[in-house]
């Protein structure tokens, strides 16, 4: 990764996708989410790991990055799907949009997060870019 040029602003484009992660919703989260927010009664995934997956496949998928970027909102769409710890998560990331405002680089980011091919979630990450 220490080859690949540092992602700045200009680089950005709206339209652009930036991968598919797959993230794996483990015993290893399922403990460490345990250890956070005590045992479910059941083995549905909490709302709350989907959003775990998709900052995980966020910054994943963009790198490397420079330091000083600010996540400035997010704004989240569930779809009323129930997913059960063990199965694994989709989630594709692109840019939506881009500009710059008062001197600084807004950029929204859209996340379209799946399981077997169905929709679970989609949001827009905004972030103050840095570069």
């Amino acid at each position: 990764m220490m080859d690949e040029p540092l992602w700045t602003f200009e680089r950005f484009e709206p339209g652009q996708v930036f991968g598919e992660i797959a993230i794996e919703m483990d015993s290893g989260k399922r403990e460490r989410w345990q250890r956070i927010y005590g045992a479910s009664p059941d083995n549905r995934l909490p709302s709350g790991m989907l959003v775990a997956a998709m900052m995980e496949a966020y910054i994943r998928a963009i790198q490397p990055r420079p330091k000083g970027n600010v996540h400035a909102s997010q704004m989240l769409d569930f779809k009323p799907v129930a997913l059960e710890w063990g199965q694994t998560v989709a989630v594709r990331i692109s840019c939506r949009s881009k500009q710059e405002r008062k001197g600084r680089y807004w950029v929204d980011f859209g996340a379209v997060a799946s399981s077997a091919s169905v929709e679970v979630m989609s949001g827009t990450i905004r972030s103050i870019w840095a570069a």
